[in-house]
């Protein structure tokens, strides 16, 4: 594992837990979202579990993939891998995720658990500007059969039009007959985002 993840492996759990608090304040049912939102759905299949060594001594480690879709497009790749650090309670990772409109780049995981409920808080730079989601699991690890996500994930895109301006910049140069079927799925995120708030389980 590379020095960036060791390091967020051996964050206090506190700072875990604050960020992840920080996150999960703005999703629905509580106050609005101070940015525009992307729909995320993600199909999560069994992680992987494995120890590994490092400076910091024995972590046990998880690693997975996510499939699905994020604010309209399809995830083309997604993966993640994560473990514990100093603290059982709390660590961190790094994470992979690609859509037909880019790629995220330095994206990394932020985890808290408790043994019996374990949070992922995901942030990378999608477009060109930030992208935080998370991701909660009732057991030690986030994955496995029959496992779903969905949620609203925030960004520093201020409006829609914004989101479409940077979809749009993204795949100008792809073929006309490809570029416009990726601005009409991302064009459907309001719409994804509107009936997600409105499930009753959202509320």
């Amino acid at each position: 594992m590379n020095a960036r993840a060791r390091a967020l492996g051996v964050l206090p759990a506190a700072v875990c837990v604050g960020a992840i608090a920080a996150l999960l304040a703005a999703q629905p049912g509580m106050p609005a979202l101070p940015s525009y939102a992307l729909y995320y759905s993600f199909e999560i299949p069994l992680a992987l579990p494995a120890i590994t060594l490092g400076d910091e001594g024995a972590r046990k480690t998880y690693a997975g993939t996510l499939r699905g879709s994020l604010g309209g497009l399809p995830l083309r790749a997604a993966s993640f891998s994560y473990g514990t650090g100093a603290s059982a309670g709390a660590g961190g990772g790094t994470f992979s995720l690609a859509t037909a409109a880019g790629e995220v780049r330095d994206g990394r995981i932020l985890m808290t658990t408790d043994g019996a409920r374990t949070t992922l808080l995901f942030f990378g730079i999608y477009l060109g500007t930030r992208l935080e989601f998370s991701i909660t699991s009732d057991s030690q690890q986030v994955g496995g059969t029959g496992v779903t996500a969905a949620g609203l994930a925030r960004t520093g895109f201020a409006s829609h039009d914004d989101y479409m301006a940077a979809v749009r910049q993204a795949v100008a140069s792809l073929p006309a007959e490809t570029r416009d079927q990726i601005i009409s799925q991302a064009d459907a995120n309001p719409r994804l985002v509107r009936d997600y708030q409105q499930r009753p389980s959202s509320r």
